[in-house]
């Protein structure tokens, strides 16, 4: 460690290092790209002031993951493209274009941590507890979330970046929560599919599908938006109560969508297909009962990493109600206040859970996968 002093009258600072505070970029010359850590003290008159500068050091975990990602979603795009007219196509798509332009901006993230002067934390696997603000309820949780987010960040890739530079915090906290509002939306229009597809099979071939998935995108981006302006701004107590209410309301309906959806999909089980059915050219109309039995598995387990959100958006619902009604009745609401930090943390794992899960149980990517990695299996 190298550690520099330098004493100056009140009012003085040396050239050298202010340079060294302000410029965003290391000087070879001054600083290496290690594990060098320099100190510099200033002293006057009054106060005591440290600055300190940690230098880069790469994280093999954060690589290695985010080379996986983009390895994942490159073969499931490759996989999409060899995949006829399917709804459950569509659906993959318009979750895997967005995980794409957040691959691309972790790459940037990862070139600019390696050049920038904020430098690295040591990196341990223990959770991140996040601590609410003081005098802040449970349904506050929402107005630091992008602050919140930036300190996950930091914990997990060890760049001092997302919390130095909010800007970072601010994208990668659009694309998580963006993701997160689509899969949830896009499922149950999936499911309209799937269920159509055993119901009426004779006309899923003629719907417009990539339309009907599109359109349902305005609600992810509407969420989002109201999300991240939440969280930036300060608005008026009443319109932040009123604009959370909407959006806990909106992810709670749609939760009970899902619910009753994969709760009707067990009647459609025992629905008998006809001959012409069985002779469908169409693979999601052939196999349309084997493909919506797979389908509920993966949103059994995908929407795992949504119910920490559901929760505690049922909770503060019901306790702002409560409140609103003048009832007093008994929530866990300490669970509440842990279930929001760790709904922000999910944000890092649900682009590898959609991806391994889409293609291990979406069968149209299923099927391709094993005819592409295992010629021995492929079925005439």
């Amino acid at each position: 460690m190298a550690e520099e002093l330098f004493e100056f009258s009140s009012g003085d600072t040396p050239e050298e290092v202010q340079t060294l505070l302000t410029n965003s970029e290391i000087d070879p010359d001054v600083l290496s790209n290690s594990t060098t850590m320099i100190t510099t003290t200033i002293l006057n008159s009054a106060t005591t002031t440290m600055a300190t500068v940690l230098g880069y050091e790469m994280n093999p975990f954060r690589i290695g993951l985010l080379a996986l990602k983009c390895i994942l979603i490159i073969l499931l795009i490759t996989l999409s493209c060899t995949i006829r007219r399917d709804f459950l196509k569509f659906f993959v798509l318009f979750i895997t274009i967005p995980l794409f332009i957040e691959s691309g901006f972790d790459i940037f993230t990862e070139i600019h941590a390696s050049t920038a002067i904020f430098g690295t934390q040591k990196f341990d696997w223990e959770y991140l507890n996040v601590q609410a603000e003081a005098n802040e309820t449970v349904t506050d949780w929402q107005k630091h979330a992008v602050q919140s987010y930036g300190e996950i960040l930091q914990k997990y890739t060890t760049y001092q970046l997302y919390t130095a530079d909010q800007l970072f915090a601010i994208v990668s906290y659009v694309a998580g929560d963006f993701i997160f509002w689509s899969l949830l939306t896009s499922t149950s229009t999936a499911f309209f599919y799937a269920h159509k597809a055993v119901v009426r099979p004779e006309q899923i071939t003629y719907d417009p599908i990539g339309k009907a998935f599109l359109k349902v995108q305005a609600l992810p981006v509407l969420f989002t938006a109201i999300d991240t302006l939440l969280s930036l701004f300060e608005v008026p107590q009443w319109i932040y109560l009123s604009a959370l209410f909407v959006v806990r309301l909106t992810a709670c309906t749609m939760a009970f969508i899902i619910f009753t959806q994969i709760f009707a999909s067990l009647f459609l089980f025992c629905r008998r297909k006809d001959e012409v059915t069985k002779a469908s050219p169409y693979e999601h109309v052939r196999n349309s009962k084997l493909r919506l039995l797979l389908f509920v598995f993966f949103v059994l387990l995908i929407h795992l990493l949504t119910a920490p959100y559901i929760i505690w958006s049922g909770l503060t619902l019901a306790s702002d109600v409560g409140h609103l009604l003048g009832f007093e009745w008994y929530l866990p609401m300490h669970l509440a206040s842990e279930l929001f930090p760790l709904h922000l943390t999910f944000f890092l794992l649900r682009p590898f859970a959609f991806l391994i899960l889409a293609l291990l149980l979406l069968n149209p990517y299923r099927r391709r996968l094993i005819k592409f990695f295992c010629p021995c299996c492929r079925r005439n």
